[in-house]
């Protein structure tokens, strides 16, 4: 099922797209010269027989060869410093996050002026469906973007910060220590008990103290039936938040900035 958060534009417009790819969602934002919103199409795989990614590359939005950015929210991703990496071995690194399916393509995002470097992978049989037909097409993680928020909040933050993005029953949490990233991963949750449980566990192994630490939520809270006054039970310091905006809208486009999605408010650069 394909949703228009704008059904009326002008393809002349479209200068940019970014697709992202989650499990059970596909969004595709298209931009103008001065990259503000001009449409939005977005695919739920839970409310489709068919299937949805198949949609995606038929897509007239998706089909102009325009400079285009994919975000690919999936299990492989590996964080290297930048003062190590070397784009030569970019199997092996990714080969850390564990047992690599056979036929990955691999990529990799530069964070935090290049201190950081994101390395994911994805289907090569995908990889080349997406890139047909694009002459200027890059692929990154999909947590790109909120660790790139994270990173660019990082002067704001208190000597002992968690913040997590749910999404899909998984989230991405982040953890700093005196300003420096510590532990970034992706987990599942199904309930806001395991959530719960994951939070108690990443606290406890860095070393964190529940009664200084900060706790930030973003995104799908309410698919977890999460609440400020349940989390504060377990954690002096717990909020739940809307993230600072660098994305912006043309008129009729705006609706999608109210939703959850980390990428109506943010992307990475």
């Amino acid at each position: 099922m394909k949703k228009l958060y704008c059904d009326k534009y002008d393809s002349k417009m479209v200068s940019y797209l970014s697709l992202f790819l989650y499990d059970d969602i596909r969004i595709l934002l298209a931009k103008d010269i001065n990259q503000k919103v001009v449409a939005v199409h977005t695919w739920n795989l839970l409310a489709s027989a068919e299937k949805p990614i198949s949609q995606v590359w038929k897509d007239e939005l998706y089909k102009l060869d325009v400079p285009t950015k994919v975000f690919v929210h999936n299990q492989y991703f590996s964080l290297v410093p930048g003062a190590v990496f070397n784009p030569d071995f970019l199997d092996v690194y990714l080969s850390f996050s564990g047992d690599l399916a056979f036929g990955l393509k691999t990529f990799y995002t530069s964070l935090d002026s290049n201190n950081i470097q994101l390395v994911g992978g994805m289907d090569t049989k995908l990889f080349q469906l997406l890139s047909d037909g694009k002459s200027n097409v890059v692929f990154h993680h999909g947590a790109s973007s909120f660790l790139s928020y994270c990173l660019n909040e990082k002067s704001k933050l208190l000597p002992q910060e968690i913040l997590i993005y749910l999404f899909d029953k998984s989230f991405y949490v982040s953890a700093f220590n005196k300003q420096g990233l510590v532990l970034f991963n992706k987990f599942n949750a199904k309930t806001k008990e395991d959530l719960l449980k994951y939070l108690f566990g990443i606290t406890s192994q860095l070393g964190f103290d529940r009664k200084h630490c900060r706790f930030t939520v973003f995104g799908k809270h309410g698919l977890f039936e999460i609440k400020t006054d349940w989390a504060m039970d377990y954690f002096k310091n717990f909020k739940i938040e809307q993230i600072h905006f660098n994305q912006s809208y043309q008129p009729g486009t705006e609706s999608f900035a109210k939703t959850n999605h980390f990428e109506s408010h943010w992307e990475t650069a």
